[in-house]
């Protein structure tokens, strides 16, 4: 059975500074959308992931990347097609491309819609609950994507 709601899902880890950046997204949007939205939080990733998007229709995912190839902040988008041939390792363990091999593998029900919005960050492994002054600055832009795209499903439904 489909679940045509649209669910957020945010990924990352509050304690390691700007990987709590799809967090805080996550918290502005919920105080923007009430109806036909779900909010999940995975801190960390993993196997949870296939369990919370299974049989849904529309996800977004917010997270955090360091590709060190853009400017911290640079706010990206992507799809699942985009992670089929990806083999960087995840800081979550099993990360979105392999939760997006695995549901292919196991014929899992998977979103028809899923958008992937990313924020640019530097790598940290200091324990911090603060994101960084650059992070902070284009949280609203990464906001506002993120709520473009959710009103745009909104009007589709």
């Amino acid at each position: 059975m489909i679940d045509n709601s649209i669910l957020v899902l945010a990924i990352g880890n509050d304690i390691i500074g700007d990987d709590g950046a799809a967090f805080a997204a996550s918290d502005a949007l919920r105080e923007r959308f009430a109806d036909g939205v779900d909010f999940e939080n995975v801190y960390g990733g993993g196997l949870e992931i296939l369990d919370i998007i299974e049989g849904r229709e529309r996800v977004l995912v917010l997270d955090t990347i360091s590709t060190e190839r853009n400017p911290v902040g640079t706010i990206l988008e992507f799809s699942p097609a985009d992670f089929s041939h990806s083999s960087s390792s995840s800081p979550h363990y099993v990360g979105l491309p392999e939760v997006i091999k695995l549901a292919e593998m196991f014929n899992i029900e998977f979103p028809q819609s899923v958008k992937i919005l990313a924020i640019e960050t530097e790598f940290q492994n200091e324990i911090t609950e603060n994101l960084s002054p650059q992070i902070k600055f284009m949280l609203p832009h990464y906001i506002d994507r993120a709520g473009t795209i959710i009103n745009d499903w909104l009007q589709n439904l």
